[in-house]
């Protein structure tokens, strides 16, 4: 057996606190792309560009955020870092996407064609997302893909932003009780998709040693990981929540304006 086989199946692990922290966080980024697929198609005018913008940031930090936190829960036997500037690259392109998925599903129609290029576009900027974030890993190893995994990942991207921009365009238009049970269930499977992609795309990913003799991880860098994931899992969630809440706070405008404009008659 070899040092690349010992590392890639004997070494590499996962802190399944951090892997169940990702999955939550997919899930509520998955709610919270359905929300703003319904606000931006409602919003009028000029309205519809602030919502379109801040959905694609709220909806792009909680797919990185999932992303970055799976990254962190995974470790070697070697010290992991990240470069700033490429992790914030792979940030943007999430937020690419997310803007591309709420422009086709806010558009009065889609067609098919309409349906295959968003989704298209869509996995593209999630795959490089997922990508661009492993070239900001900085550690003493050799970093190859398996051809057929990493085809596999942006395979699965694609279907699932086919999948979630479908999703999203029919349920826009709900409301109540029942609609928002639909969203839940369509979150836990575009959530779960999401996940899905990241551990398959991780499976073409190999590790193998270099020249430089590295030691294994300290406690302390293991533990500044969790701190680190925790916190920017702490973040999402409140930066998905105010987009929820102002989501909600709009329908609510939105809806008693008919209201009061009838009682001044």
């Amino acid at each position: 057996m070899t040092n690349a086989e010992i590392t890639i199946n004997l070494i590499s692990t996962y802190d399944l606190r951090l892997v169940a922290l990702s999955i939550a966080v997919a899930v509520v980024a998955s709610y919270t792309a359905l929300d703003m697929a319904g606000r931006v198609t409602a919003a009028q005018g000029n309205a519809r560009l602030p919502w379109l913008l801040g959905g694609a940031a709220a909806m792009g930090v909680g797919i990185w955020a999932m992303h970055f936190i799976a990254m962190l829960a995974f470790s070697l036997p070697v010290s992991i870092h990240y470069d700033l500037g490429v992790t914030l690259a792979s940030m943007i392109a999430a937020m690419v996407a997310s803007g591309i998925a709420l422009y086709v599903v806010s558009r009065p129609n889609m067609g098919t064609g309409q349906l295959l290029t968003g989704g298209l576009f869509m996995g593209v900027g999630i795959g490089a997302m997922h990508y661009i974030g492993m070239a900001a890993m900085k550690l003493e190893a050799h970093l190859s893909y398996d051809l057929f995994f990493f085809l596999l990942s942006v395979f699965i991207a694609v279907a699932v932003s086919l999948v979630a921009l479908w999703l999203a365009f029919h349920l826009r238009g709900e409301s109540g009780r029942a609609g928002t049970v639909q969203k839940i269930v369509s979150a836990l499977v575009m959530g779960g998709a999401i996940i899905g992609l990241h551990y398959t795309a991780m499976q073409a990913a190999h590790f193998t040693p270099n020249e430089v003799s590295a030691s294994l991880p300290s406690a302390s860098d293991a533990e500044g990981n969790s701190w680190l994931a925790f916190a920017i899992g702490l973040m999402t969630f409140l930066v998905l929540g105010l987009a929820l809440y102002s989501s909600l706070v709009n329908r609510r405008i939105v809806s008693e304006a008919p209201k009061e404009a009838g009682a001044m008659h």
